[in-house]
């Protein structure tokens, strides 16, 4: 049963757009990740240790996939929009195993699968203004599946949710959408 409402990209398509690669890489760059949680093999951002539909990521023990070579337990997820219930509750469930989870959803804090305040940090990805003092959107264009072209007209922001591990506290925090889009200028404000 779909929980996201709102969304103007075909059913067919939906579930498997791609993270721009900018976007992973900037938060890579922070958390080293270990395993791309919901992937297919020719979009898996942690080559080397993803989940696909077919492993069926939300019955398997992440720890159980991580990169042999990487030292930490940090998990990449954008989840399927089509139904982000059961991501949220499995990352909620491997944070309690010792896992880091980044998961990149869309900014509403009205949704049934929000976690409020289970989730130990919130980062909303703002727009920004660019080297000319242009107003940019902060809102994502995700890769299309067939034509690898980013699709423009997200109707909503995004932002990230990240189950720590023995973390109690809970943080908002703001990344503007060009701090992440050029390499090593990532700021994340309180």
């Amino acid at each position: 049963m779909a929980d996201y409402g709102g969304s103007t990209t075909p059913e067919l398509t939906r579930d498997q757009t791609r993270t721009p690669l900018w976007l992973f890489d900037a938060l890579d760059r922070e958390f080293d990740f270990a395993l791309d949680a919901a992937a297919m093999p020719d979009t898996a951002l942690v080559p080397d240790a993803y989940l696909t539909p077919a492993e069926n990521s939300l019955v398997v023990p992440w720890a159980d996939q991580l990169h042999p070579m990487r030292s930490n337990s940090n998990v990449w997820l954008n989840p399927p929009y089509s139904d982000i219930t059961p991501w949220v509750t499995k990352a909620k469930a491997e944070r309690r195993n010792g896992l880091t989870t980044v998961m990149l959803v869309p900014m509403d804090a009205t949704a049934g699968w929000w976690p409020g305040t289970e989730a130990q940090e919130l980062r909303i990805i703002t727009g920004y203004n660019d080297a000319r003092g242009k107003w940019r959107s902060g809102r994502i264009d995700f890769i299309h599946p067939v034509t690898g072209k980013e699709m423009k007209g997200n109707p909503k922001g995004s932002c990230f949710l990240i189950f720590r591990p023995e973390v109690e506290t809970h943080s908002l925090k703001y990344v503007t959408k060009g701090s992440l889009m050029v390499p090593d200028t990532l700021q994340v404000a309180a």
